[in-house]
């Protein structure tokens, strides 16, 4: 990871970046995990950042319902998977 590179986890930002992403407001780099938690990783950073100020403050950009719910999916399928491959390491111990 770089300095251009912004890590997010957030429950509400990463489904939010991935969808400005599929609108090509930003790029999305990928996921990673550590300890547990899911990472997403977008650049350039300072677009992430004002993203996600933005929708704090309820401004644009305004991204489809669709766009949104397809990444929100997205998101979430990512985290369950996360949580049922930490449970199965669980039941192979060896």
């Amino acid at each position: 990871m770089d300095n251009e590179t912004y890590v997010e986890k957030d429950k509400w930002n990463c489904p939010f970046l991935l969808a400005c992403s599929f609108n090509g407001l930003l790029k999305f780099e990928g996921s990673s995990s550590q300890n547990g938690v899911l990472f997403f990783e977008f650049s350039p950073k300072d677009k992430a950042l004002n993203l996600i100020k933005q929708l704090r403050q309820k401004k644009d950009p305004k991204i489809s319902f669709l766009d949104f719910m397809q990444a929100t999916d997205t998101f979430w399928k990512e985290v369950y998977g996360l949580r049922n491959e930490k449970s199965n390491d669980y039941g192979n111990k060896k």
